[in-house]
């Protein structure tokens, strides 16, 4: 049986109603992904399936999801709902909150910055002073000035970049951007060795005794190196959920031990092609302050001491950032590729100098995936499974409070369930990636063309 064309001035109204509830389903979204599948319940016991959700039931026959991107340069929608996670994530392991209880507030904590050593001078701000004054004006090998009296203000193009860029040494910067998930790895597990010996225990006992909970988020600074900031608290042995650490550490104590850790902490890098090894440790700026609920919210970075809320605000702020400052794609294929679209001419180099120890294979061959982060591997937050909430268990209460709104905000989110399943029932979803973004109208009337025309095909 053939189906009639629909009318065309119906077909553009259809088109209009289905842009208007995508944009509504996907709450703001600026790229959202287009997907078509079905969610439906199935009795173990019978096998019986009862369909839920259905993209046919659209007038597109398509499902439409936020992109959930971080980057602000992306999604701004998005981009706001992850700061929002973030901080709640961050303040809820310092202050407690969402089913972390309030007494990890008394604990030991500290905000550890860890920055990367010094490759070559840069140019950058200076609180009310020039960039690099020198009386002598000396000159580097390659005839070029290593001082600057010029004042650089926030959007300077100058900002990171090398007073002489054939000085720099871009090459450990990027082994050493490369590495530094193994250089945070050693670093802990020489700061628990410390811990222990301070606390005149064995080390092999530590964890019997103590958990070191902690987020790390990774900023980059404006030479385009990245630089972690941590919030750590010490728990005792079963997290927050359990009794506070025993052991005689105070936040002062903490503070002292990260400080030498980072201090005496090291990697070897892979060898280059020409067996070039370089050795790679933290920079000599070690950042630490206490947290407390005591310390203004406002303090400012010369105090010792931080509030959880101004931690958490500074820190989620920068989530949003990556790589987008530095006028990089989320996506980069080349050092060709990254100036035509704008990138600096030190993330430009950067690039080039990863695609070089790329192309060497071997243990540096996945470099080539990293070019938009310049070359840096890890993720922009990760966290000790004990320190919080995840990502996944706010958004999860998000839906749960959207579908029931008599749900208490401040329940335990790690245990609120994601859908309501009957007993003797399995939650089953298939689903198909389509594309992403809106449709264009003229697109949007042949989706629902094509759904009517799919859904008379099933009547048939």
């Amino acid at each position: 049986m053939t189906t009639a064309a629909p009318d065309r001035e119906l077909l553009r109204m259809a088109a209009e109603a289905a842009t208007t509830k995508a944009a509504a389903a996907a709450n703001g979204c600026e790229r959202p992904v287009r997907l078509k599948g079905s969610k439906s319940l199935v009795n173990v016991k019978t096998g019986e399936l009862t369909t839920l959700y259905s993209s046919d039931q659209e007038l597109d026959g398509t499902t439409y999801v936020r992109c959930g991107n971080r980057r602000e340069a992306e999604c701004e929608s998005c981009s706001h709902e992850y700061k929002g996670d973030a901080w709640h994530l961050l303040v809820a392991g310092l202050s407690g909150g969402k089913g972390i209880p309030a007494e990890v507030a008394s604990r030991p904590a500290t905000f550890l910055t860890l920055t990367a050593p010094s490759f070559g001078p840069v140019h950058g701000l200076r609180e009310n002073a020039p960039c690099r004054p020198r009386r002598d004006h000396p000159r580097c090998r390659h005839g070029r000035a290593l001082w600057c009296n010029r004042r650089h203000f926030p959007g300077d193009p100058m900002n990171g970049e090398p007073l002489c860029r054939d000085c720099y040494d871009y090459v450990a910067h990027v082994l050493w951007q490369w590495h530094v998930p193994e250089l945070w790895r050693r670093f802990i597990i020489r700061l628990q060795r410390l811990l222990a010996a301070a606390a005149g225990i064995a080390a092999t006992d530590f964890k019997k005794y103590a958990k070191v909970s902690y987020s790390k988020v990774a900023e980059f600074q404006i030479r385009g190196v990245v630089h972690f900031h941590v919030p750590m608290r010490l728990d005792g042995p079963l997290g927050p959920d359990g009794p506070a650490c025993e052991l005689p550490i105070s936040a002062e104590v903490l503070e002292h031990v990260a400080k030498a850790a980072a201090e005496e902490v090291w990697v070897d890098s892979e060898p280059l092609r020409d067996g070039t090894v370089v050795r790679l440790r933290w920079g000599k700026q070690v950042d630490l302050r206490t947290i407390s609920s005591e310390h203004s919210r406002d303090a400012d970075r010369s105090s010792h001491g931080t509030h959880p809320e101004q931690v958490a605000s500074y820190l989620a702020k920068y989530l949003t950032k990556a790589t987008a400052e530095f006028g990089l794609p989320t996506r980069v294929r080349s050092a060709i590729h990254a100036r035509s679209c704008g990138a600096s001419p030190q993330a430009a180099k950067i690039v080039e100098t990863c695609q070089r120890i790329a192309r060497e294979g071997g243990p540096y061959e996945r470099l080539a995936m990293y070019y938009a982060t310049l070359g840096y591997r890890g993720h922009p937050i990760t966290k000790s499974r004990a320190y919080s909430v995840t990502f996944g268990q706010l958004r999860r209460a998000r839906r749960v409070f959207r579908r029931a709104s008599h749900v208490d905000p401040n329940a335990d989110v790690r245990d609120l369930p994601d859908d309501e399943v009957p007993e003797g029932f399995e939650l089953v979803s298939s689903w198909l990636y389509v594309g992403r973004g809106y449709l264009e109208l003229d697109q949007a009337a042949r989706a629902v063309e094509s759904a009517i025309r799919s859904r008379s095909r099933g009547h048939d």
